[in-house]
């Protein structure tokens, strides 16, 4: 009966250590996760801004083309 108990609790303690070792795991990937998210929507909302930055300017040199110059000398 003693040494059914001590098996016993050695799986449990076993069984316990393997339990910490998943959850310290699964934070440090939780963590890892997180971190690159906000990397992510960072380089996402650069990127956001320079593709609408170009699109500023493309609309702007467009429209330059299309504009009247008064001061070009020709009727």
């Amino acid at each position: 009966m003693e040494t059914a108990a001590v098996t016993i609790h050695e799986k449990l303690k076993a069984i316990s250590d393997y339990q910490t070792h998943h959850r310290l795991r699964e934070m440090h990937g939780r963590s890892f996760a997180e971190d690159l998210n906000q990397r992510v929507m960072i380089g996402s909302a650069i990127e956001f801004g320079c593709i609408l930055l170009i699109g500023i300017t493309q609309v702007l040199i467009l429209r330059s083309f299309f504009s009247d110059k008064k001061n070009r000398g020709t009727i």
